[in-house]
């Protein structure tokens, strides 16, 4: 993988609106299959905040929260999707690979779903060769440093 971008974000409101607006580009893409997008980063990096403008970006109005003890949580949206400019009814998952490694290669093959783990770091074998990664640290304060990855 190659770094393809590098910012820094002042505080969690700047994470959830770069999340937010990432989420509105990956509507946009054409692909046969579901897209995966993996965060990595320390506790407090970052990742749930990062998810949270993700989720909101596809339009889920549901609140956000970390799946660390339920290691998965599955939200239906509609509106365009990765295969299709039409409005259909889509899934989000949010993984969190922190504790337990879920296999999530099933909802690999639908071109309707998206998923974001948390700690992907943790679940490289069931990652696809292709998918996109952020890099989340702290930059001191309530800053963030994320690097993406493509």
């Amino acid at each position: 993988m190659k770094e393809v971008l590098k910012a820094i974000n002042k505080n969690a409101k700047q994470t959830e609106k770069f999340a937010e607006a990432f989420a509105s580009e990956v509507l946009r893409l054409k692909t046969n299959k579901a897209i995966l997008i993996g965060l990595e980063g320390e506790l407090g990096a970052g990742k749930t905040t990062f998810a949270k403008g993700f989720a909101r970006g596809l339009g889920i109005k549901e609140e956000m929260k970390s799946p660390t003890f339920i290691l998965m949580r599955v939200f239906h949206f509609r509106g365009p999707t990765p295969t299709s400019r039409r409005s259909r009814t889509s899934r989000f998952f949010h993984i969190d690979a922190y504790r337990d490694q879920i296999d999530f290669r099933e909802y690999l093959k639908d071109s309707k779903n998206i998923l974001l783990v948390e700690w992907s770091n943790k679940a490289k074998k069931f990652l696809p060769k292709k998918y996109f990664l952020f890099k989340l640290r702290h930059a001191g304060g309530d800053k963030r440093e994320i690097k993406f990855y493509a």
